[in-house]
């Protein structure tokens, strides 16, 4: 099987913070404050909640994930049909405003798609869409269904009001954003067959190559492509700080090399896809969290 998808079945949005605040309801805002202190204290944090971040919590609302997500599944739908998919996953980074709200079911029941399962990544950082799309082939590869056709909505969303100081977070100056994905799974003969198809080709995570010879040998250490894809023109999509160190190494300078743009958190990769919607082309998204460089390699279609 092949797990696949298009350019144009990758629906985002960032949006914007309300221009109005809405009026401070003490009770809710002591629930809030009252969660978040529970949480500190079962995490063996000393903290208290603070009132300018229950504010802004309490303001963000129009940022939960299912509302922002539901409008993105809406527009999408009118273009694929969704009620039949096998799979609904969420990769989030930051939490949600909406605390205990299940997504993937609010979603599911929004498509109609009464069938498929749901689960959510968020253990892994802002690469946690490059894992989503390992386990959604696996899943769909493993699933006891008949020889079909499979679909897989991955859903992506994250947003800028958090109960507590992040530095982390406030660095990448972030907006909140979200972003569907219609992924379908289909017979590796019928492989390709979608006019501006993206195959996806696998999920890395190694090493980050901190030395001139690590980022010689990259590429090969990462096996992404077979040697009929390897010639492919490459594109190397990641965050513009690994993007300007690509671009100063000689052997690696000559693929094109694009940056995101960061503030779209977790959304960043598939926005900046969408946008540049290449065709036969090999493609790497690549992103380094600490000692690690997280990787999904793709190739495009004509």
């Amino acid at each position: 099987m092949s797990l696949e998808f298009a350019s144009s079945h990758i629906v985002w949005r960032q949006f914007e913070k309300p221009t109005t605040t809405p009026a401070v309801d003490d009770a809710q805002l002591k629930l809030v404050k009252d969660f978040v202190n529970g949480f500190f204290h079962s995490h063996g944090h000393v903290g208290q909640a603070q009132d300018a971040h229950a504010f802004r919590w309490y303001a963000a609302q129009n940022q939960a994930f299912q509302v922002m997500l539901k409008q993105l599944v809406g527009e999408l739908a009118s273009q694929a049909l969704l009620k039949d998919l096998d799979l609904v996953v969420l990769a989030h980074w930051t939490p949600d405003v909406e605390v205990g709200c299940s997504v993937t079911n609010a979603i599911i029941h929004e498509t109609g798609a009464h069938d498929a399962f749901g689960i959510a990544l968020s253990d892994h950082g802002l690469s946690s869409t490059f894992l989503a799309l390992q386990v959604i082939e696996d899943y769909l590869d493993d699933s006891h269904r008949e020889n079909r056709e499979k679909k897989a909505l991955l859903l992506i969303a994250d947003q800028d009001a958090i109960m507590y100081d992040c530095p982390g977070l406030a660095r990448f100056n972030p907006a909140a954003s979200a972003c569907v994905v219609l992924l379908r799974s289909v017979p590796s003969e019928r492989a390709g067959g979608q006019p501006g198809s993206i195959a996806f080709k696998h999920y890395r995570k190694v090493p980050f190559p901190a030395t001139r010879q690590a980022l010689d040998a990259l590429l090969l250490t990462l096996a992404m492509f077979t040697p009929s894809e390897d010639r492919l023109p490459l594109l190397i999509l990641t965050t513009p700080v690994f993007a300007e160190q690509l671009r100063q190494h000689a052997p690696l300078a000559s693929h094109r090399i694009e940056s995101w743009d960061e503030s779209l958190l977790s959304c960043a990769p598939w926005a900046r896809l969408e946008q540049i919607a290449p065709s036969s082309h090999r493609i790497l998204l690549m992103l380094a969290q600490g000692d690690s460089l997280s990787c999904a390699g793709f190739v495009a279609g004509a």
